[in-house]
């Protein structure tokens, strides 16, 4: 993912949680596919990025909370919750 807003973000999730470079770089890749997926089209791109946070963090060891990524990104956790449910049903 070359967009600079997407480094910004992603890179500030980095810093924030401490995740590793190969997560990270798994949420920016689900982020790309949520893209090209028209439930995910027209989408924040910051809430896009917290769900793909949130997706990503459940597949591994170091688990985000909900409330982990509302309190950084200032996006509802009820919003993150509702766009994660969509991946769980698109996946």
């Amino acid at each position: 993912m070359n967009n600079q807003k997407a480094v910004t973000i992603y890179k500030k999730f980095q810093e924030e949680f401490g995740i590793e470079e190969s997560a990270i770089i798994d949420a920016e890749n689900l982020h790309l596919e949520l893209l090209e997926k028209n439930p995910f089209k027209y989408e924040s791109f910051y809430l896009i990025a917290a769900v793909c946070l949130y997706t990503i963090s459940q597949m591994t060891s170091q688990k985000i909370t909900l409330e982990d990524i509302e309190k950084l990104s200032h996006i509802k956790k009820d919003e993150i919750e509702k766009c994660y449910n969509l991946v769980l049903e698109i996946e």
